[in-house]
């Protein structure tokens, strides 16, 4: 269990409703909760650091970090990422002790890097796929209040307490963001039919005689070994076996190409020294930017290698798209949500291709 050491908070949409309301005057007013300024106190008092970063720098704001018990405050800074990085030095403190809540866009960097990661109910639904925790309040309605009754009362520093309510409603909320994901993949017909056409790739190279290759990096790199098992070994059906390899699982290759020319070439190589026209390989990335997956797609177009890209909602002008024969992306950026739905696609073209080569050997 991780011990959050600071937390760092948005003011308009957090601390705040995030409307303006403007007096007879033409003067801004805010409202906030008392409630929140009352855990802000004993936040403090129980030890712990208090700080706040606001992409406007406005009256309420400065009022704000003059009334508040803050030892950290940034105002008007739309990236926050400087902001935290300020505060780890200032501090000395690492990612994983910090809780940040927040909102908007401009919070998403700093939630997937901090230790624990807030948003109110009625966040935008990009901060919720990214955070660890959703309150039930919603902004300027007592949010503060709660992170201190999660922080302090229940001891949930990173929402692992077995048996906790909260924590169990962390889980329930987990279910449902994989569901969400689900059911977009499942509505989504022209991925649907991509699918099936990467299985009609795969079962055309091995009918042609030809090799299957698979790479990633982290999790993915597990996805591919684990996708190659399934087909050098056997999925549902007795069958001959089929050629699939991972290309991150030699690792004296690995560490020479990383170590004699760049790990960015510990793919690209490989595909050299191994694949010929008429194979397949496929990419598996979640955000879509992985260097040596891109390379090794150059370097599979160069050599008449056909490709699958795996991947999660990236850019439609994404590089690595000029070399990818067929996209399979997850409609999601949450990079847990993407592997799940990885390997479900991946164990349906395992089954897809299986189906096919045991019906020709009948």
């Amino acid at each position: 269990m991780k011990n959050i050491q600071m937390i760092v908070f948005d003011v308009d949409g957090v601390i705040t409703d995030g409307k303006q309301y403007i007096d007879g005057q033409g003067e801004e007013t805010k409202t906030i909760s008392l409630k929140d300024m009352d855990a802000l106190s004993l936040l403090h008092q129980a030890g712990y650091k208090i700080g706040c970063i606001s992409g406007e720098d406005t009256a309420f704001s400065r009022r704000l970090s003059q009334i508040a018990p803050l030892d950290f405050v940034k105002l008007g800074c739309k990236t926050k990422i400087k902001a935290i990085e300020e505060i780890e030095k200032m501090f000395r403190l690492k990612d994983c002790d910090l809780c940040y809540i927040g909102d908007g866009k401009y919070d998403i960097p700093v939630m997937e890097r901090v230790g624990l990661g807030i948003c109110p109910a009625d966040a935008i639904d990009e901060v919720k796929h990214v955070a660890d925790v959703i309150l039930k309040r919603k902004g300027g309605e007592g949010c503060i209040a709660e992170c201190y009754t999660l922080l302090e009362k229940r001891k949930i520093y990173t929402g692992t307490i077995a048996g906790d309510a909260v924590g169990n409603e962390l889980i329930r909320e987990r279910i449902e963001g994989h569901r969400a994901v689900f059911d977009a993949l499942a509505a989504d017909e022209d991925l649907c039919t991509r699918i099936g056409v990467s299985a009609g790739m795969i079962n055309n190279c091995y009918q042609n005689g030809g090799h299957l290759f698979l790479c990633g990096n982290g999790g993915s790199a597990a996805d591919a070994q684990h996708l190659a098992a399934e087909l050098v070994g056997r999925f549902y059906l007795e069958r001959r076996a089929l050629s699939a390899e991972a290309l991150s699982t030699n690792t004296s290759v690995l560490t020479a190409l990383a170590n004699d020319y760049d790990y960015d070439m510990i793919f690209a190589r490989q595909v050299e020294a191994k694949a010929s026209e008429g194979d397949v390989l496929i990419g598996i990335t979640t955000s879509g930017t992985s260097k040596n997956i891109r390379q090794a797609f150059q370097k599979a177009k160069q050599q008449g290698v056909k490709t699958i890209l795996m991947t999660g909602k990236i850019a439609e002008n994404a590089e690595i798209l000029q070399d990818t024969d067929c996209l399979l992306a997850v409609p999601s950026r949450d990079t847990p949500r993407i592997q799940e739905m990885h390997i479900l696609m991946g164990h349906i073209i395992c089954e897809l291709v299986e189906r096919e080569i045991a019906e020709n050997i009948q």
